[in-house]
């Protein structure tokens, strides 16, 4: 397995001095290669977990598990690109050892020649998204973390880049761990989906996509729907 996620306990301190327990006991693997999504109600911690993931917060018990000298690519919910940069530059800053050609070539790879020294205020969230995920390709990652990559995105413009996402994936081989709340971008994304319990979070039930990203029909898809909701059902049955 690349990817070895085992965590006990993750707390957080309320205003008032208690404790509220966020995940508890979740556990869940990724092979090397393989494209994972996480699936869960709003609020029970999954940015949290990929926060724990990435190594932005030490503050749990458990561990994370990766071959040494892994590379962690990751696009949050929000660009979060250098407004004083431009977008060749916030590239270059995450991979200073890549080439300018290399970054040029990422950037025509995600249509973004055009907008190579603009600064990031004068793009479209729709751009400044790709940009973001062309930044965390930027560094060849060994495990890339995708946290809401299509959130407040319009219908068009997410399936866009959702089928961007997947051909990467399939391009490139880069294990890939997704956070969703959409059923619907989980099957067209991932090889397996983790589906996750309100707090204290923990992995419920996997679904296998088996279906290949490039041959997922809409009735495939329908029939995994059905499938992942009738696995949230279980769990919301008393």
């Amino acid at each position: 397995m690349l990817l070895d996620v085992d965590i006990a306990a993750k707390e957080f301190l309320s205003p008032d001095g208690r404790k509220t327990t966020v995940i508890g006991g979740l556990r869940f693997a990724l092979a090397r290669g393989e494209a994972g999504a996480l699936v869960g109600p709003s609020g029970c911690g999954k940015t949290t977990l990929l926060r724990i993931i990435a190594g932005l917060d030490a503050d749990f018990s458990g561990r994370v598990s990766l071959p040494r000298g892994s590379r962690l690519g990751m696009a949050f919910q929000e660009p979060r690109l250098l407004p004083w940069r431009s977008v060749f530059d916030n590239l270059k800053i995450a991979a200073p050892d890549a080439s300018d050609a290399e970054i040029d070539a990422l950037l025509a790879g995600f249509d973004l020649a055009a907008h190579r020294d603009e600064f990031p205020g004068r793009l479209s969230l729709g751009l400044a998204r790709r940009a973001a995920l062309a930044r965390a390709l930027a560094i060849h990652p060994t495990l890339l973390l995708l946290d809401e990559p299509l959130v407040s995105l319009d219908a068009a413009l997410a399936l866009e880049l959702r089928e961007r996402i997947a051909r990467l994936i399939d391009e490139t081989h880069v294990t890939t761990l997704i956070v969703t709340h959409d059923l619907n971008e989980a099957i067209a994304l991932a090889d397996r989906i983790f589906i996750l319990t309100p707090r204290p979070t923990r992995v419920a039930a996997t679904l296998a996509i088996a279906t290949p990203r490039g041959k997922m029909t809409e009735g495939r898809a329908r029939h995994y729907a059905e499938e992942a909701k009738a696995m949230i059902s279980r769990l919301r049955a008393p």
